[in-house]
């Protein structure tokens, strides 16, 4: 009986010592002046997911769970149009001129839009699934998307005609992008892969393995010579293009990355969440919002595998895309706390 009474005081103990650190541990923090708050775009009525700056940087599209895409100014937070879609937008995409968007619904369907006007131009079809990334190539004439129907599709830009699709993957999609050439398309997702197309010959060239949990985003830095990779296994791992080995494994204080996006050539921001499994527990089901200040992004500097600046100042997770701006000096957050952030880089 003693035994007995011993083990269940142990295991008491055990649950209360396991809940106080999942619920009261404080990360250490990293002060520092990289990267400091410029506006806030608090527009948005739900949670924020994705938002990417024009190429002139002057404007901004952002999406998420509600049913209105934004279009405003970077400068004075304008909303310049709002584009109704039945379902929310995970995803959203800058065309390289400037002078469309496209938008990736929980309806499954892509869509462009005029910039100017605000005017839909065209629905693109063929995912059966929810979209959760769509990108322009770099010469805007083709998109590319998936999501939770396991393909990934490439779209002509002016016809809306499907012309490709790859079904490799077995599970979601999680994210989409092209290399800054313009001659290969990445995807990752719940598979835990990266794949590389050719998109010559549209053949898989090589498979990318080491994360081992769904591949949430994907980046190149500004010279493509690195391929950057934010999983929900916590790292962010960093590849070379020319090779495709593996160079670098960041790992801080994040429980899942969601949103990777080079500063420059050896710096890059990785977002996501560092709430522990009873802490999101919690939050979804009971609304709790937590005790202690979260790090919700870490700047790192790659080459040192060094933590250079922790971000704290949103309330909530961020989203699956963040962005900076053409010329380097902004960088775009997206969060759950229904907020776009807008940050000075500082050199």
């Amino acid at each position: 009986m003693k035994k007995t009474h011993l083990a269940i005081i142990v295991l008491i103990i055990g649950i209360i010592s396991w809940s106080f650190y999942q619920l009261f541990y404080e990360p250490e923090m990293v002060e520092a002046d990289y990267m400091t708050i410029d506006k806030v775009f608090s527009g948005h009525l739900d949670e924020v997911w994705s938002a990417k700056f024009s190429p002139n940087d002057s404007l901004i599209v952002s999406g998420g769970y509600e049913e209105n895409t934004l279009i405003w100014s970077r400068i004075d937070g304008k909303v310049i149009h709002k584009l109704k879609h039945p379902y929310g937008t995970p995803t959203v995409d800058f065309s390289p001129k400037g002078n469309t968007v496209c938008t990736g619904s929980y309806d499954g369907r892509a869509r462009i839009w005029d910039v100017k006007t605000g005017e839909l131009l065209r629905v693109l079809n063929g995912q059966e699934g929810a979209l959760r990334s769509v990108a322009y190539n770099p010469s805007g004439s083709l998109i590319a998307g998936g999501g939770d129907d396991d393909k990934v599709t490439i779209w002509d830009v002016q016809t809306g005609a499907v012309l490709h699709e790859f079904h490799d993957s077995e599970k979601d999609i999680w994210a989409v992008t092209f290399n800054p050439s313009g001659g290969y398309l990445i995807c990752s997702g719940s598979d835990n892969m990266i794949r590389i197309y050719d998109l010559a010959s549209y053949k898989l060239l090589k498979t990318l393995e080491g994360h081992s949990m769904v591949v949430l985003s994907l980046a190149f830095s500004p010279n493509g010579k690195l391929l950057a990779s934010g999983s929900d296994d916590k790292t962010v791992k960093i590849w070379d293009t020319n090779t495709w080995n593996l160079l670098h494994t960041l790992k801080g204080e994040n429980e899942a990355i969601h949103s990777v996006v080079f500063i420059d050539e050896n710096r890059i921001l990785a977002g996501g969440t560092d709430k522990k499994v009873l802490g999101e527990f919690l939050e979804y089901h009971l609304d709790y919002q937590g005790s202690v200040k979260h790090i919700v992004a870490t700047l790192w500097d790659i080459q040192n595998e060094k933590i250079l600046q922790t971000i704290t100042q949103h309330q909530n997770d961020l989203g699956t895309q963040c962005d900076v701006s053409s010329n380097g000096q902004w960088l775009a957050t997206a969060s759950s706390d229904k907020t776009v952030k807008l940050w000075n880089i500082n050199k």
